[in-house]
């Protein structure tokens, strides 16, 4: 709580919690990189599920679509930080934070570990074995996101 407590003191915290528009404009962004992120991913995972563009290469929509996700996911950490610097302990000890944050953590090894399979070995992807393993990373991947999505809306209502 000491802690939680300096970071609230902070003269970057003090201004974001004493200037109206600070909080609504990093949301803003947030949720403007959220979208980026989700919707990028979600491309991605679509196909691997092999719901859309079954016709393309897996590897040519990695290379498409998941600078995106990288670029988004760096712009939520920021903006993130910023946040959690403004309210430290709605954050910090917030139990859907934590589930968020963990939800992130897991679905930036899955994208990390499909991006590096797909460039290691772009063609087994589209063995008839594989399908299966893609459906599940597609649908795991899908899943993750919805629960970031979701536990960080519910960020403001926890205790």
């Amino acid at each position: 709580m000491s802690f939680l407590d300096a970071v609230e003191r902070t003269s970057l915290s003090q201004f974001m919690q004493n200037t109206n528009w600070t909080i609504p404009v990093i949301q803003s962004v947030h949720i403007m990189a959220l979208a980026l992120v989700f919707t990028s991913a979600a491309v991605v995972d679509m196909r691997l599920l092999g719901v859309t563009d079954r016709d393309q290469p897996l590897q040519r929509m990695t290379a498409r679509f998941l600078p995106s996700v990288g670029w988004g996911v760096l712009t939520l950490l920021m903006t993130g930080l910023l946040l959690m610097v403004a309210e430290p302990k709605r954050a910090l000890l917030n139990p859907y934070f934590q589930i968020k944050m963990a939800a992130v953590v897991a679905v930036c090894i899955l994208t990390w570990m499909l991006a590096k399979a797909v460039h290691r070995h772009p063609d087994r992807w589209t063995r008839p074995d594989m399908r299966g393993r893609a459906k599940l990373i597609g649908g795991a991947s899908l899943a993750l996101w919805a629960l970031i999505v979701v536990a960080g809306r519910w960020i403001a209502y926890g205790p």
